[in-house]
């Protein structure tokens, strides 16, 4: 497929747009890291933290898969196919992580 100039400059315009997301993203995310044991370690923030985090994560996740994939321009069959089994994975991730937390409780209680 031949793109035209202008769809050639929308398509480099987006991908600058992604890169530069991606970078201030994860500098906040760095940033955020190496001063946690510092200022946020005995904060309250920690769960909030925790929630940034992992939404920065999707965010990134998002444009990697839209902009650097190209799975924003496919039809609809396409990206239900790649998301639907990432779906499962992030439930089979929560059930995992839930499942250890009850035997954790459990080996705690009795011993």
């Amino acid at each position: 497929m031949i793109l035209s100039d202008q769809e050639y400059q929308m398509h480099k315009a987006a991908v600058w747009r992604a890169t530069i997301i991606l970078s201030v993203v994860t500098t906040v995310e760095v940033g955020i890291a190496l001063l946690y044991d510092t200022f946020f370690h005995e904060s309250g923030f920690r769960m909030a933290l925790a929630v940034f985090m992992i939404m920065a994560t999707l965010v990134k996740a998002y444009y990697i898969v839209a902009v650097f994939m190209h799975l924003k321009y496919e039809r609809k069959a396409m990206a239900i196919t790649i998301l639907m089994p990432i779906m499962f994975l992030i439930w089979l991730l929560i059930a995992l992580l839930m499942e250890g937390v009850s035997w954790h409780q459990m080996i705690e209680f009795y011993g």
